[in-house]
């Protein structure tokens, strides 16, 4: 499909006799894609989370909220780009504050600062409603994606429990619950199937990610899913975050980094699915998050400069050994507490592991990223899906960037890419993803999807 577009164009010489005006014609298409039920799938940066959360205006700047728009102008049959919207405040998200003639980032509910960004009283039932609806952002924050195919034999607990939670009562055993993820309420993940001793398997029909990605419909998609199966990792300095119940037969740490033959096998289904529906689509690779603000904003240097520490002291990823840190280690965002409390000036007050992002932990989850970056091509290879190669194209932005003559980087607040969580980009961050995906989609596709003025997008607001 086509859309012509006449643009008038007024030469120089505006007053004289000799003024020329010219008509240029445009010509909008789709190429070869078509993109009238464009589907994304991801976590948060996929849902448009932002600030430590995900509410109304965060989700309508989310990259594919942004593309699916840029999508309309090139084809006009192209049907509404729906969101599963947290109304208002939503979940609640940080802000920056002045303290005391200093600004801070006050986290979302934090009940020590007056007009912090409290959830949205409706937030408690978000989902409630939402589970009747189809929706084109499949986008979950907190997601993995071993979790979204049942395909080993505890997945049907595991991931319907993470997921979509447990409320069940058995008869002379007594009742079962367990939160799911409160960002996924949205979709409907049946009733786990969970085993019981004596009695064996109770529970309903589980459902998985994967169905509600089969009956999407897609002619077109993003895929975006893996970030999580190494940020978890990241983000909690390498330590666990074991979910378990004995009795129901779950046992799952949140935090690991996802086994690399689960991944390509689960990845492969995901994309697999797509292809069957005839869908075209992009792929793209995890970006290095060893790389973020909220790995790199502390390092060794920062706090000697700016902190007064002499020496920084961190208990490595054995969670016992001491040591003093080098430049190649890393104190997380979330290690802003303990450096007000003074840790990690001497030996005997240390970072805790939980606090730090050590040399070899930054080597294993690099490692590990590229492992799976390359099952992502290769499989989206094997399905003749182009790859946006948001790892290269991160990096490359790591040293600073210009956009629309917008000076950005990847610094923390002042850089103006990230948001105040120091792991999801802002609404101008997002513009800057989204012209990426349209960039590999038009070289693939040969459309030529208008990519978006950057500078019409907001950075951190500042009080």
């Amino acid at each position: 499909m086509k859309n012509t577009i006449y643009i008038l164009t007024i030469g120089l010489g505006l007053f004289s006799s000799c003024k020329k005006t010219a008509f240029e014609t445009v010509e909008r298409t789709n190429g070869t894609a078509d993109f009238k039920t464009y589907i994304s799938v991801g976590n948060s940066l996929t849902q448009g989370y932002q600030d430590g959360g995900l509410y109304e205006e965060g989700q309508a700047m989310s990259y594919p909220a942004i593309i699916a728009q840029q999508m309309k102008k090139v084809q006009t049959n192209m049907g509404e780009f729906r969101q599963p919207i947290a109304s208002g405040r939503g979940s609640g998200y940080m802000h920056l504050a002045n303290i005391n003639g200093e600004l801070k980032p006050i986290s979302a509910n934090d009940p020590s600062i007056p007009g912090s960004i409290l959830e949205d009283p409706s937030w408690e039932n978000w989902g409630t409603s939402e589970k009747t609806q189809k929706y084109n952002n499949l986008g979950i924050a907190g997601v993995k994606l071993i979790q979204c195919v049942n395909s080993y034999p505890d997945d049907n607990t595991t991931n319907a429990i993470i997921l979509g939670g447990l409320d069940i009562s058995v008869p002379l055993v007594g009742s079962f619950q367990q939160d799911g993820n409160p960002y996924s309420r949205f979709l409907d993940f049946g009733e786990a199937e969970v085993n019981v001793p004596i009695l064996g398997n109770v529970g309903g029909t589980p459902r998985e990610y994967l169905d509600h990605v089969e009956s999407s419909n897609a002619s077109f998609f993003t895929c975006w899913l893996g970030n999580n199966d190494v940020l978890g990792y990241v983000v909690n300095g390498g330590t666990p975050n074991v979910v378990e119940n004995s009795t129901i037969g779950l046992s799952v740490d949140l935090n690991a980094l996802s086994d690399a033959t689960e991944f390509e096998s689960k990845y492969d289904d995901i994309i697999g699915a797509f292809s069957n529906m005839g869908a075209d689509g992009v792929c793209a690779t995890l970006p290095n998050v060893t790389s973020i603000p909220y790995v790199t904003t502390f390092t060794v240097e920062k706090l000697k400069a700016d902190y007064n520490y002499t020496k920084v002291w961190i208990t490595e990823n054995d969670g016992t050994t001491v040591r003093e840190a080098t430049n190649e280690d890393y104190i997380l965002l979330h290690a802003s507490t303990s450096i007000t409390n003074g840790d990690g000036h001497t030996q005997a007050v240390p970072f805790s592991n939980y606090d730090v992002l050590d040399e070899e932990e930054v080597i294993l989850a690099k490692s590990h990223t590229l492992t799976l970056n390359a099952s992502i091509k290769k499989i989206a290879g094997s399905y003749g899906y182009p790859v946006a190669d948001m790892f290269t194209y991160m990096d490359n932005l790591s040293a600073g960037f210009t956009f629309d003559g917008i000076d950005m980087s990847i610094s923390y607040i002042e850089g103006g890419t990230f948001s105040l969580d120091g792991i999801h980009p802002n609404p101008r961050g997002y513009a800057v993803v989204a012209n990426e995906f349209i960039r590999v989609i038009n070289s693939y596709y040969g459309s030529n999807i208008p990519k978006v003025a950057v500078g019409n997008y907001r950075g951190i607001k500042f009080p």
